[in-house]
């Protein structure tokens, strides 16, 4: 028979607990339309997978990278004076007059567009960020990220992708059994050791270890009924996942069970006491994985332990101690997606004060804090971290491990380095001004709107190349990414947040709202603005004025400021080339006064050398293909297509219990069509 519950806390210095259970608490429930009670009987909803008919759908899409890069005419660093001297003749200007065809929105102060003095302003920064992008594209440019030179990256930025996949249930689609797979191997490993229980650990010099338990320690016991933690210690005021310490013992809490127990009183009732619970374990000897799944589907029994650990168990020797290396700890600090405890700012962290009078002279002179975690032991080292038995671990590749090494060269000096300037090495060649208006601006009603969502790369049935049943994610070998993301124009999207959506936020002060009260710029004002260029050579202004000519583009706009996915930010651009006289400053007035040292030129004779030098490098073919999936993503013509909305539309679902509960489409993976696809 298994040992007491009450008697593991009794024998790790836990709270003292009353000899008898106190009768069941009361609990209650809102009559209200948003949570009411649960219907008797009702049936119990289980992943049943389905296959849709349906195609992935959402507000942006993917340019492809190209095959290399395509080297500008500076060969090396050095050779940059010669160039200038050679053949950087030209400066010169580009005005640009610029309308917006959808609602404009630029962060500023609070729920107003960006507006310095009360002006409003397209600033020069969102200009330059914006075509330097598109300029990348057109001159088949590098895709660098985390490099030395260019720190966090300026195309992305590398860092490791975080996913969990506990059980893929009987049916499932071959893409769930492949990543639980996945998951599951890496925990176990070769000897089913690799995830393992310890504690985190703070030095006085700020450093982070893993303090191990001691050796041989039986961990069977080491956890208590969800229904026993309730009935002694009161329904459990929090939903959250966290740590919960009652005296050397830290409570390993997961998952909301107790939650619903108070919002659903018929769940109480299937929460086990430690006797039933061995019973049901017992009851499930011999049974396969698909029995398993299906006898608990028809109990409803959910989760029904807390697990713990105790000071008790720590192996506190120094040479024991598992360093973390600083990359994990960056990478545990970037995972975006995570919902549950921060091991870093958890409220469960036990500072040294409160060490010192649970652990007296047995703990180190070095500790400054601690937390109980489990960890990922690959190789001989700490590969992952996290706060239950089934944290969330980093695929082994990294975003940057999928893209060609090729492009993420430094060695090849590209166009936007040329052009933009490289940052060790030489000033930007261009300078973007403020776009100021030239027409009364405009701004639609204050409203909030839906909520901005982030890039998600964890979708990677959207944003890495896919083929076959099984779906490419990071961990595969000679995955690819897409390419450049890129947000469809939308001129019919509702922007404005939706009452469930509104509802989460009452009563949340402003920096925890999910939506944001907007105040964005209506379609149709205009603005101008201009692209001083100084010392460039024929191939390299025919390069900037790409951005406007596409490549024959017939009605391109382009996507800047905030709300892409919701439609905002569509602008159309008339540029105008301006050259400097070669004469310019030989004569400085004339009959009007000052001369304009400036004439407006003709483009096409500048596109034509830089098209000229692209064959020269044996990359035509493949730069005009790039070039017609640009086009086909800017093209402002495809708005009025049938069912456009529908096609671009993001996948969300519903908001329940303040989450949002996604579209089945995208809880299945469908594959996001490419950009020939959706706009056929």
């Amino acid at each position: 028979m298994a040992e007491d519950w009450r008697e593991q806390l009794a024998k790790f210095g836990g709270v003292a607990l009353p000899k008898e259970k106190p009768a069941q608490k009361n609990f209650s429930y809102s009559k209200g339309k948003k949570n009411p009670p649960p219907k008797k009987n009702a049936p119990v909803k289980h992943f049943a997978p389905k296959i849709s008919t349906e195609i992935a759908t959402a507000p942006y899409n993917f340019v492809s990278l190209p095959e290399k890069i395509l080297p500008s005419e500076i060969e090396t660093v050095d050779d940059f004076k010669d160039h200038i001297k050679k053949f950087g003749k030209i400066s010169g200007e580009i005005e640009l007059e610029i309308e917006n065809w959808t609602p404009l929105f630029f962060g500023g102060n609070g729920k107003k567009s960006f507006a310095p003095v009360d002006k409003f302003i397209i600033s020069g920064s969102s200009l330059r960020g914006m075509f330097k992008n598109i300029f990348k594209i057109v001159t088949c440019g590098a895709f660098r990220g985390g490099t030395k030179s260019q720190g966090k990256g300026e195309d992305f930025n590398d860092e490791h992708i975080y996913f969990r996949c506990l059980m893929a249930p009987s049916g499932a689609p071959k893409w769930m059994e492949d990543l639980c797979n996945t998951y599951k191997a890496r925990m176990e490993g070769e000897k089913g050791k690799n995830a393992r229980p310890g504690f985190l650990i703070q030095t006085t010099d700020n450093k982070y270890f893993i303090a191990p338990l001691k050796p041989n320690i039986e961990r069977k016991n080491d956890f208590i009924m969800i229904k026993d933690f309730q009935e002694v210690f009161g329904p459990v005021r929090f939903i959250d996942s966290r740590v919960k310490w009652y005296g050397e013992i830290a409570y390993i809490v997961t998952g909301n069970q107790w939650a619903d127990t108070q919002r659903k009183p018929d769940n109480y009732k299937n929460l086990l006491t430690r006797e039933k619970y061995e019973e049901y374990r017992a009851s499930l000897k011999g049974l396969t994985a698909e029995e398993i799944a299906k006898k608990n589907a028809e109990l409803n029994y959910g989760k029904q332990i807390i697990r713990f650990l105790s000071l008790a168990d720590i192996d506190w020797s120094e040479k024991h101690r598992i360093e973390l290396p600083d990359e994990v700890l960056k990478s545990y600090e970037h995972d975006r997606n995570r919902r549950g405890v921060n091991l870093f700012t958890d409220r469960g962290i036990l500072k040294r004060e409160q060490l010192e009078k649970l652990c007296g002279n047995s703990l180190p002179d070095d500790v400054k804090s601690l937390i109980p975690c489990h960890f990922l032991y690959e190789g001989g080292q700490v590969t992952a971290f996290g706060h239950g038995q089934c944290f969330r671990i980093p695929y082994k590749n990294s975003i940057g491990d999928i893209v060609p090494e090729n492009l993420q060269s430094e060695k090849i000096i590209d166009f936007a380095d040329a052009v933009f300037g490289s940052k060790e090495n030489w000033a930007s060649r261009v300078c973007f001004e403020d776009a100021v208006p030239i027409s009364t601006v405009e701004t639609m009603e204050t409203a909030a709107a839906h909520p901005l969502m982030q890039p998600n790369p964890t979708s990677y049935q959207l944003y890495l190349k896919q083929g076959g049943a099984i779906l490419n994610h990071w961990e595969k070998d000679s995955v690819k990414l897409r390419g450049y993301k890129l947000y469809w124009h939308n001129k019919n999207w509702n922007w404005k947040a939706n009452d469930a959506e509104r509802n989460l936020d009452v009563g949340k002060p402003p920096e925890k709202r999910m939506t944001k009260d907007l105040t964005p710029l209506k379609k149709g004002n205009r603005f101008k603005s201009k692209i001083r260029f100084q010392n460039l050579s024929e191939i390299e202004l025919g390069a900037l004025m790409m951005i406007f000519n596409l490549n024959g583009a017939k009605n391109p706009a382009y996507k800047i400021g905030m709300g892409k996915s919701l439609g905002f930010g569509s602008i159309k651009v008339t540029p105008k080339l301006f050259i400097e006289s070669e004469t310019a400053y030989t004569e400085i007035f004339d009959s009007n006064g000052f001369k304009n040292p400036y004439k407006e030129v003709d483009a096409e004779k500048y596109l034509d050398a830089f098209k000229k030098y692209i064959k020269s490098q044996g990359m035509f073919e493949a730069w005009e293909k790039i070039l017609e999936e640009l086009n086909l993503m800017l093209d402002w013509d495809n708005v009025d297509k049938k069912d456009w909305s529908k096609k671009i539309e993001p996948m969300l679902g519903e908001y329940i219990r303040g989450r949002l509960e996604l579209s089945e489409k995208f809880k299945q993976r469908l594959i996001l069509p490419n950009i020939f696809e959706v706009v056929k």
